[in-house]
């Protein structure tokens, strides 16, 4: 009887349960006693841990920045190897460029001595001439019996006078190209412009320079002296063909001197 009237309360409960769930009420539990935290102030061990991290980190960062900044610096050490590598290189180009100029000037101022030569010997043979001429005027107007021709005679001092006025400037000439000979005597020994800087260069070319524009003056004096001297020669042949028509003699020694002006 006991245990129908249980079954029986067990079952209305079961019954009354599952309605109220239909309904869609919730039983809500009673809430539970929590322990209390005795770690409210933290873990040491934890914290400890925390700021080693944060040490960690900060470590780290200024590793990060020395690495940049060593690679910085590596990157200016590169760069300015690369710029004195530069800088030498041109150094080198512009030295190189200064001694090929220098190597050209030199090359002209051997021209310029084998030309001074060559004048030089010119101007020997033409002084040669013009001393052979002198003479042969002086030889010719020297006879008396040239007074008998007053127009030849007189046209034959006239030039005789002439090569007399030539004569200074005829020194002159030698003066200036024995001058010449020695400048570039100078400017052909091994220690001129040994430099390379470019005020070295420059200078040199210059004098080099000066030397053929004052070769060539030279040149111009000596084609001008060489073709009076044959102008002076045709006129004193010419002369003396007058004077020998009007009688007037002449040994075979100076017939040869002056036969010798026309070569």
């Amino acid at each position: 009887m006991k245990l129908t009237i249980f079954a029986c309360l067990i079952a209305a409960l079961s019954l009354a349960f599952s309605k109220v769930e239909l309904l869609g009420v919730t039983v809500k539990k009673p809430p539970s006693k929590q322990q209390p935290n005795k770690n409210k102030k933290g873990n040491p061990k934890n914290n400890k841990n925390g700021k080693d991290k944060g040490k960690g980190k900060e470590k780290t960062e200024a590793q990060k920045r020395k690495e940049m900044q060593a690679k910085a610096a590596e990157q200016r050490k590169r760069e300015a190897a690369e710029a004195e590598k530069r800088r030498k290189e041109l150094l080198a180009a512009e030295k190189k460029r200064l001694r090929g100029r220098i190597t050209v000037a030199k090359g002209e101022i051997q021209e310029a001595a084998l030309g001074i030569k060559q004048i030089e010997t010119r101007f020997a043979k033409s002084r040669s001439g013009r001393k052979k001429l002198v003479a042969a005027f002086r030889m010719v107007l020297n006879k008396e019996e040239t007074e008998a021709l007053p127009a030849v005679r007189t046209r034959l001092e006239r030039v005789s006078l002439q090569l007399s006025e030539e004569a200074k400037a005829w020194q002159k000439v030698a003066g200036n190209l024995s001058a010449l000979a020695e400048s570039c005597k100078k400017l052909t020994s091994p220690s001129a412009a040994s430099g390379s800087q470019e005020g070295n260069a420059a200078e040199f070319e210059d004098k080099v320079l000066s030397i053929k524009r004052k070769l060539a003056t030279i040149e111009h004096s000596l084609k001008t002296e060489e073709s009076r001297q044959k102008s002076h020669a045709f006129l004193l042949l010419a002369g003396v063909a007058e004077l020998f028509q009007g009688k007037v003699s002449f040994t075979e020694k100076e017939k040869q001197s002056i036969r010798a002006l026309s070569n």
